[in-house]
């Protein structure tokens, strides 16, 4: 195994603290809202910052799409609302599994995925 000089230690600990940090954020969003609508305002001012608050509708979808997709695709929509799907296409390119004028539409760099497991 190759000593990796304290560099996988010093990521776990940032992550750690990056979670900690994310859920002091969340509460802090949650009591700044809270006191926004005790007070029915929508702007609260700190000692260097204000903050504003607007509402608005977020869409939450089903977690099994597949009616979704077959009524989209029976009014006739789907060719509008579909997307490439990245996930499918760069491995077909990065392994020439498409045809070549699509994959001289891209260009392919060098990149690295970090993944961390406990070891214990």
């Amino acid at each position: 195994m190759a000593n990796d000089n304290g560099l996988v230690d010093e990521f776990e600990k940032l992550q750690i603290k990056k979670k900690e940090i994310e859920i002091q954020e969340e509460k802090l969003k949650q009591e700044i809202l809270k006191l926004a609508e005790e007070k029915n305002i929508n702007i609260l001012f700190g000692t260097h910052m204000k903050c504003s608050l607007k509402e608005y509708t977020k869409v939450v979808y089903p977690e099994d799409k597949t009616l979704l997709v077959e009524l989209i695709r029976s009014k006739g929509l789907y060719e509008e609302l579909s997307s490439i799907n990245y996930f499918k296409l760069n491995p077909r390119i990065t392994k020439g599994n498409i045809d070549k004028e699509i994959i001289d539409l891209t260009k392919q760099e060098k990149a690295f995925r970090f993944s961390f497991k406990n070891i214990k």
